[in-house]
């Protein structure tokens, strides 16, 4: 399960972690030599101070993995049982919604996957990511001290820059009821430095919005208490509690987007409705609702970059 990297050098001098694949990662930030400060995980020490009843107590923990979805997966078809955790400190091969990689190195991010077997109403399991955002925003604002917005579908903002993702996926597993897993991907203490260009701009961590580094083992077990809460609201009640906050939270509201599903739909963001669609305004005749696909800032209509 573990891929044990080959020692490189990088055209600087610098140390790179080299995978027998030929991608290259570059070096996770050092511990604070000054603060004393250190962060990493001790899997016997957060399977002892879990304060979830299901989510985690089943643990796998990884220091390397291609993507902890796919470790879920895998157990899954072994039987894992309902809230089945895999967390990692790194991940080679992290992925977002439609086959986008998610940077994922190691020592300072949280990449981690809850296996769920549901008995839902097909009607509740779309909403199921948003929800898994309106449970998880609150826990990393508390970390941070800075506002998050949940940017539909599946992104969790700060200062406007992504901070986290959420990816869910399902599967039949050995012929039974369909499983879902619920992968998040959450840039805790990187640095801006540490980022490659093309997300320089783009993305954010709790330490460059917060100022301070912050501890990722206590944020991965609050994350899960958060997500179990929300997640036994969610069966007991359906949706609509927490698409309220996701509505509360939403990105971008009264700003002009383009979705690609329908292609080429322009309108400006209104609110979420009570299945988890997002209401777009139009000028030119009734509100559409987005059910799927991406969007992103159109530049015309708010003279802004994406």
């Amino acid at each position: 399960m573990r891929r044990k990297p080959l020692p490189a050098l990088a055209p600087a001098g610098g140390y790179r972690p080299a995978y027998r694949d030929g991608t290259t990662m570059r070096p996770p930030i050092p511990n604070d030599e000054l603060t004393g400060f250190q962060d990493r995980y001790d899997a016997a020490r957060m399977r002892a101070t879990l304060s979830s009843r299901i989510f985690g107590r089943v643990l796998e923990y990884c220091e390397r993995v291609g993507s902890t979805n796919d470790v879920i997966l895998d157990l899954a078809e072994q039987s894992a049982p309902h809230g089945t955790v895999c967390l990692a400190d790194e991940q080679s091969a992290g992925r977002g919604r439609r086959g986008y990689g998610w940077f994922s190195p190691p020592g300072c991010g949280i990449w981690v996957s809850v296996l769920l077997r549901p008995r839902l109403p097909t009607a509740w399991t779309p909403p199921l990511t948003l929800c898994a955002a309106a449970a998880v925003a609150p826990v990393l604002e508390a970390a941070a001290g800075v506002s998050v917005e949940i940017k539909w579908p599946n992104d969790l903002l700060m200062g406007g820059r992504k901070v986290a993702g959420i990816l869910a996926e399902s599967r039949v597993v050995s012929g039974d009821a369909p499983v879902i897993v619920i992968g998040m991907g959450i840039n805790v203490n990187h640095t801006r430095e540490l980022f490659p260009d093309e997300l320089s701009t783009s993305a954010t961590s709790l330490r460059i919005e917060s100022g301070r580094p912050v501890g990722r083992e206590e944020l991965f077990l609050d994350i899960l208490a958060s997500l179990e809460s929300a997640y036994g609201h969610y069966l007991a009640s359906g949706p609509a509690s927490l698409l309220t906050e996701v509505d509360a939270r939403l990105a971008w509201r009264g700003l002009t987007i383009e979705a690609d599903s329908p292609v080429g739909a322009i309108g400006r963001v209104s609110r979420i409705d009570d299945e988890g669609g997002l209401v777009l305004d139009r000028q030119d005749g009734d509100p559409l609702v987005i059910r799927s696909g991406s969007i992103r800032l159109h530049r015309l209509g708010n003279h802004a970059r994406p």
